[in-house]
């Protein structure tokens, strides 16, 4: 198991549209709002490589203008 925090950046991010989205393999918690340029993310992925997906999917949302690891964490 990963577990990371993510910084998802941008003006007008919802943190309800990231909630929403379906990651596979991968699940997200929202943590709080950046206030003024993003949402935190907590993302939880069985395998590194679902991890880069779910990362992926986050920057192809509208109005994300980055996507900032912060911290990551494996669990056995």
């Amino acid at each position: 198991m990963i577990l990371s925090l993510v910084l998802i950046e941008g003006q007008n991010v919802n943190g309800e549209t990231l909630r929403s989205l379906s990651l596979g393999n991968a699940k997200q918690l929202v943590v709080g709002n950046a206030y003024g340029f993003g949402v935190i993310l907590h993302i939880a992925a069985e395998d590194p490589i679902y991890l880069n997906k779910a990362l992926l999917e986050f920057a192809q949302v509208p109005g994300v203008t980055g996507v900032t690891l912060l911290t990551t964490r494996s669990q056995i």
